[in-house]
């Protein structure tokens, strides 16, 4: 049986806790927040998706196997930490550029691959166990 509201409701906090994540792995680095919490909000926003829609939805929704998104992770921090290597620095060394008023450095993009990594593993054994259970509403 459907219910259209909790429907709506679920993929508008989908879309919520998904912002929120994004906006607590931005502020991060002078606040608490960063990679792993944001990877966490946004995770239990899939977890809501696939109590109501099922686990192949939640796959169809992040739109890739999580496997893939938890090797990209890894790959965006280990990117950040060999790339002082290439200026003669030690590694996990920040590296910083500004882009107008906008300071980027490499502890975001170590706190973006902690953020999908995160993720990606989180909705993957959240699926596997939905999958598993054969739990579908």
């Amino acid at each position: 049986m459907r219910n259209l509201i909790l429907e709506k409701i679920v993929n508008l906090f989908l879309y919520l806790l998904n912002g929120f994540a994004v906006f607590l792995l931005l502020r991060g680095h002078n606040n608490p927040g960063g990679g792993f919490i944001a990877g966490i909000i946004a995770a239990s926003g899939f977890l809501l998706y696939g109590i109501v829609f099922g686990s192949e939805a939640v796959l169809k929704k992040l739109g890739t196997n999580p496997r893939y998104v938890i090797g990209a992770g890894l790959l965006l921090a280990f990117v950040s930490a060999i790339l002082p290597i290439f200026f003669q620095k030690p590694p996990m060394t920040a590296l910083w550029i500004s882009i107008g008023s906008y300071h980027l450095g490499t502890p975001l993009l170590f706190d973006t691959g902690v953020f999908v990594l995160v993720t990606g593993m989180i909705v993957s054994i959240i699926t596997n166990i939905m999958d598993v259970l054969k739990w579908n509403l």
